[in-house]
């Protein structure tokens, strides 16, 4: 039986991050009859998607936002009941809760728990004071402490956190001290991310003023390598560019996107992946209404909610079944990659794994396989280019 992952998307947060590109709205406080609303859109998004997945397994249920952890328990609780009830799976299936460091979460996470949540994801994204600020970050170190401690007495034995390096005023000093107190609180799963700008953000529109004071390349790339260092050698292994787990605790609902799987994504803005079918061999990528009020109208009045869907053309599918796979420490595997395309990698690509491989940045085996080397992780984003 095939199997299905399903991205939950809660759109609410108390304050929008200036680097933020995702479709969130602002809320102080959720209030009861709008969160009904939303979850009661959810489940009815989940009754007029379930027959393009039908007859899968859940395989993961992933809570994403925005800020998931603004619902309360109960409403959680139906959402993960729903899905279960939709794709029957036996067994524990993971399912991860984003939370941020507030109060109001913080006294939730027991009740999150006893909602069917297994994994919790924690933005921490540093533990000073000074970068969570210019981040614009709605918490201080002191809450991001407090909400790791909580967890744990609240039971979750398999906790992520989130880190941002390569800051605003950020120097490798404050990194350190970031990853040396990230590996005192001995997670299962560290994801990492360098501040990127996305165009239309504050970030974005102030870097082009010339208002925002980033790290250079030659900073971002030493941190980078920092990063990976010292998350090994506290026992996190990197399986994946961003990624850093403990073995076993690698995120089985973040790896359906680099092995291409299906993933049914429900909420505004979300994202889902079809499964292949008639006239759709490489499947079907849906995107969902970016609008609360365009979403919530769609639902309400029996329709769908999706804004756009594009059929994959065996083109597409080949570059993003390569630069995926290559964010991952065990990268293109050239045989699996020919039963799909009907070609090994070299057929599509010769002239460039070859410069990539002579410029040290991909290394090839003898049957084929591809992988980043250390020099093409830092420069993971040119190399993706020569496959697209």
């Amino acid at each position: 039986m095939a199997g299905v992952g399903v991205y939950v998307h809660v759109p609410f947060c108390e304050r929008v991050c200036p680097y933020c590109d995702f479709p969130v709205v602002a809320t102080r406080a959720l209030g009861s009859e709008l969160e009904d609303r939303y979850v009661e859109a959810l489940v009815g998004e989940l009754a007029l998607r379930r027959q393009a997945f039908a007859g899968s397994e859940l395989a993961s249920l992933y809570f994403g936002g925005g800020t998931p952890a603004l619902l309360r328990p109960e409403s959680v609780a139906r959402l993960v009941a729903a899905v279960r009830e939709t794709f029957p799976a036996p067994g524990e299936v993971e399912v991860t809760l984003e939370a941020n460091p507030s109060s109001l979460e913080r006294e939730r996470l027991p009740g999150f728990r006893a909602a069917g949540v297994n994994r919790l994801s924690l933005g921490i994204q540093s533990f000073d004071d000074g970068v969570l600020k210019r981040l614009g970050r709605a918490h201080r170190a002191d809450a991001g402490r407090e909400a790791l401690r909580a967890a744990r007495e609240a039971g979750f034995a398999n906790l992520s956190l989130d880190l941002i390096f390569a800051a605003p005023g950020q120097d490798l000093p404050a990194l350190e001290r970031d990853l040396a107190e990230t590996a005192d609180f001995a997670p299962e799963h560290v994801s990492t991310y360098a501040l990127t700008l996305e165009a239309g953000t504050p970030f974005a529109k102030a870097a082009a003023r010339g208002r925002l004071e980033l790290p250079d390349e030659d900073l971002a790339a030493a941190m980078m390598e920092r990063v990976a260092a010292r998350l090994e050698a506290a026992g996190l292994s990197g399986y994946e560019i961003s990624s850093f787990a403990r073995p076993g605790f690698e995120a089985v609902h973040n790896a359906r996107y680099w092995q291409r799987r299906p993933v049914l994504g429900l909420g505004q803005g979300a994202w889902s992946t079809d499964p292949p079918g008639p006239g759709a061999p490489f499947g079907v990528r849906r995107a969902n209404q970016r609008s609360l009020g365009a979403y919530l109208t769609a639902l309400a009045t029996g329709g769908g909610a999706e804004a756009e869907a594009e059929v994959l053309a065996e083109g597409v599918a080949r570059g993003e079944a390569a630069f995926l796979a290559l964010r991952t420490r065990h990268g293109l595997a050239a045989a699996a990659f020919a039963r799909e395309f009907g070609a090994e990698p070299r057929a599509f690509w010769r002239a460039e794994i070859d410069a990539l491989c002579e410029r040290g940045l991909l290394r090839e085996s003898a049957a084929g396989d591809l992988a980043l080397t250390a020099p093409g992780r830092l420069l993971a984003d040119s190399v993706f280019e020569h496959f697209v």
